[in-house]
């Protein structure tokens, strides 16, 4: 059985059984699968994540500091030139997932007139920027996400690729473009990714991009350059803004380096999350606004997963570009930045163009 075939084998067996696993894959590495013997998801306290090692960070956009949710690496499959014992797999024990009821698609309407509610509370002061997502359903058989992953991959070399499925969360992929945090050897990167345009008109040089993009952009590395002052890192610099493809859309991408020295990883980490990004800034005023403006659950999306491993190296992503499984259909989850300048229409095209990544996908297996 050839590479893929192991791999697609392998995800069918955690997905048919309902285990707690995460398949993933890092830019520029093989896939990987952590699968738990035993279903039950485990919670650790941000302050004490530095003796976690090896584990699958799954955390939803509204984050308990004290509950950060995580899945154990208790099987390790790695899909590099020699193929793993899949049969490993066996001794994991799964779980029914979650019994809730699936979210509907947002009308365009409703989220026009939140992007109106956002503009005018950005007039009055009350925020600079806020994140406004929305929902979108589509049909998807359960049976053909193994190749759906696998597509993915090709499709988006430059992406963290991931499949989990937990007994609280239910199932999500998802493509990110964007680090959360990327660590090794104790220096830190951070990614500030904001401002999208369609790919056929996105300039190559980020100067030439409009000043609502650029503004944008500047709002939420700004945002990333002070949460490292305020943990007082040292040697923080930041480089770019530089022009990135993601799918169907492109971004204004700023990388920003400090060294950990003594400081906290997990600190640094729950101080970003969640980042202007996908939230908005303020924090506190973004995140209110959502809460009452949003008629869904963000649940996972804009929350951020990866593999910690603090004795090697870390590297977690915001969890956007994604969508979550049910019986029969996908809820994909998709956002925009409102800033002073948006306007409702435009920001509603945007969601369109970031929806179009995993529908081109979902429409290819047909």
């Amino acid at each position: 059985m050839n590479d893929h075939g192991q791999l697609r084998e392998a995800l069918h067996r955690c997905l048919s059984k309902g285990l707690t696993f995460a398949a993933f894959r890092r830019p520029d590495q093989p896939v990987e699968i952590w699968a738990q013997r035993t279903p039950d998801l485990e919670f650790i306290d941000g302050g004490l994540m530095l003796e976690l090692n090896e584990a699958f960070l799954i955390a939803p956009f509204d984050l308990s500091s004290d509950r950060v949710p995580f899945i154990r690496s208790d099987v390790q499959l790695l899909f590099g030139e020699l193929g793993p014992d899949i049969a490993l797999l066996n001794a994991c024990e799964g779980s029914t997932g979650p019994n809730e009821a699936v979210p509907r698609s947002t009308e365009e309407s409703i989220f026009q007139d939140a992007v109106e509610s956002a503009v005018s509370a950005i007039a009055c002061g009350a925020m600079q920027k806020v994140v406004l997502s929305r929902t979108l359903n589509t049909p998807l058989a359960g049976s053909h996400l193994p190749d759906l992953y696998i597509n993915a991959m090709h499709e988006h070399p430059d992406a963290f690729v991931a499949l989990a499925h937990t007994p609280l969360h239910g199932t999500w992929i998802g493509a990110s473009p964007e680090h959360l945090v990327f660590e090794e050897e104790d220096r830190v990167r951070v990614d500030a990714l904001a401002g999208t345009l369609p790919i056929g008109i996105a300039p190559t040089e980020p100067h030439a991009w409009s000043e609502k993009e650029r503004n944008e952009q500047m709002l939420v590395t700004e945002s990333v350059l002070d949460t490292f002052l305020h943990l007082e890192f040292k040697e923080v610099i930041a480089r770019g803004p530089t022009v990135v493809h993601a799918g169907q859309v492109a971004h204004l991408r700023t990388f920003i380096h400090a060294d950990l020295d003594d400081r906290m990883l997990g600190d640094l980490v729950l101080a970003l999350h969640p980042t202007p990004a996908v939230c908005g800034s303020p924090k506190a005023a973004a995140k209110t606004f959502i809460a009452a403006h949003e008629q869904h659950d963000r649940a996972l999306y804009a929350g951020f997963w990866g593999p910690w491993s603090p004795d090697g190296f870390t590297e977690l992503f915001v969890n956007i570009r994604c969508m979550r499984v049910f019986e029969g259909e996908a809820v994909l989850y998709v956002g925009a930045g409102i800033v002073a300048d948006s306007d409702p229409k435009a920001e509603w095209d945007e969601t369109e163009q970031k929806a179009q990544t995993w529908l081109r996908a979902i429409a290819a297996l047909k």
